[in-house]
């Protein structure tokens, strides 16, 4: 089985080393300090789950994370940060652009847990997906005959 590929974007470099350190022999870990360089790695690569720290340069991580629903729909993806309020997030978490929020400072456990309930709802969003899509190939078949 493939490992689970997972980028995590934040501006504080430390953050992502330690998180590369900790996780990379159990996922496939990407990492970015902007969003530029996240643009760039879904581009090679599409992420199975997205991380993104809120408050950066250049862009809030509410918005990174809505671009991501909207191009990568069946990502999970999972706000965090230090300094912002749930109320301030309401919106993204009620439309489903953020499914999971995380405080910082993260702890090893706290993200382990994460990853793994991020990577179980993955994986059956790609599998209700595929289902669909092989039922509407069905009906269309069908309708073709």
């Amino acid at each position: 089985m493939r490992k689970r590929s997972v980028l995590y974007l934040d501006d504080e470099v430390e953050c992502l080393n330690i998180f590369q350190e900790m996780f990379c022999d159990e996922y496939d870990i990407r990492v970015a300090s902007n969003a530029a360089e996240a643009w760039r790695t879904l581009e090679e690569a599409p992420a199975d789950i997205v991380i993104s720290d809120q408050r950066m340069p250049g862009i809030e991580g509410t918005e990174f994370l809505r671009r991501v629903a909207e191009r990568y729909p069946l990502s999970y993806r999972v706000m965090l940060t230090g300094s912002v309020v749930i109320g301030d997030v309401a919106r993204e978490i009620s439309e489903g652009v953020v499914n999971l929020f995380i405080a910082k400072p993260w702890t090893e456990q706290s993200m382990r847990q994460m990853l793994e309930r991020a990577s179980a709802s993955f994986e059956l969003r790609s599998k209700v997906h595929m289902a669909r899509r092989s039922r509407a190939a069905e009906e269309e078949e069908r309708e073709g005959s």
